[in-house]
């Protein structure tokens, strides 16, 4: 699994998931899609890992420059969902509540969805945002979830 920030359509930010496979020693894209709901809102800096079920899960920053403050979200597939969707909705970690006001300084440097591997189900997340308007007030936010049917 892995992703990448993309320009899904004029001046919004999607993420670019893919999933490689290596049957035979021959690695192919197995399946890949860019997710960029149609609503206005930039979804990039992304992480995506997948399960034992073979569930996947991607995480991403938001934000939309005017009411969507800078926060954390995350979607995912299912095993038998539809090839190249992430069609399980979306999930919120945290809103943000304010803005960086430092244009010089950097965003989100790191974000990482990862498995547990003491039950090979739970994705942990980590990821920045903004609590409040402040020039480089980020703070870090860990989430935990399953996929349903994952035990």
């Amino acid at each position: 699994m892995t992703n990448q920030s993309v320009e899904a359509r004029p001046e919004i930010a999607g993420t670019r998931w893919y999933e490689i496979r290596s049957p035979g020693n021959q690695p192919v894209v197995w399946q890949q899609a860019t997710y960029a709901p149609d609503d206005g809102i930039h979804r990039w800096m992304g992480s995506i890992a997948q399960d034992k079920q073979g569930n996947m899960a991607l995480g991403y920053s938001v934000s939309n420059g005017t009411d969507v403050f800078p926060g954390i979200r995350y979607t995912g597939r299912l095993t038998g969902d539809p090839a190249n969707t992430l069609p399980q909705g979306e999930g919120i970690i945290v809103n943000g509540g304010g803005s960086q006001t430092d244009r010089f300084s950097r965003w989100g440097d790191y974000t990482s969805m990862n498995i547990d591997p003491t039950d090979d189900c739970t994705f942990w997340y980590v990821n920045e945002y903004y609590a409040v308007t402040s020039a480089r007030g980020w703070q870090t936010r860990i989430a935990a979830f399953r996929m349903p049917g994952c035990s």
